[in-house]
């Protein structure tokens, strides 16, 4: 689909797919949905693949929905995940050069120019949308 209407929904059940596969699969799925040339597409596979390994790596989650939607001056993309009872929303944080993981939200941020939140929603799933320029 080079340039969606609507929005384009995709589930995946981690534990049957393989949790390290998720971030690979949304990339190649957002590949189908805008086309493999389209310019937006590098930012948003970035951009899915660190909210999705945040999903399975902090809620650990069971399932992971991405969905995109063409809004009138950018592409919204959304991860949602069943949530994980009690915790706080992750925050951005200041990663040392020594680190290995931790930058994730701060990428994300760039991205999205800081065009992004989170939120759970009625029924405890946690929600985070991104909006990215088109």
């Amino acid at each position: 689909m080079s340039d969606p209407l609507h929005e384009c929904v995709k589930v995946w059940a981690t534990r049957e797919v393989g949790p390290e596969r998720v971030p690979s699969l949304a990339r190649k799925e957002l590949a189908k949905w805008l086309g493999a040339g389209h310019p937006a597409l590098p930012d948003l596979q970035e951009i899915a693949s660190e909210l999705i390994t945040n999903a399975i790596l902090h809620a650990d989650a069971d399932w992971v929905r991405m969905s995109l939607s063409r809004e009138p001056y950018s592409w919204q993309l959304t991860v949602t995940d069943p949530g994980a009872a009690g915790k706080a929303a992750p925050p951005s944080r200041q990663s040392r050069s020594s680190d290995e993981r931790g930058r994730g939200l701060l990428i994300v941020d760039a991205l999205t120019e800081g065009r992004w939140d989170t939120t759970v929603n009625a029924v405890g799933e946690r929600v985070v949308w991104t909006q990215v320029r088109r």
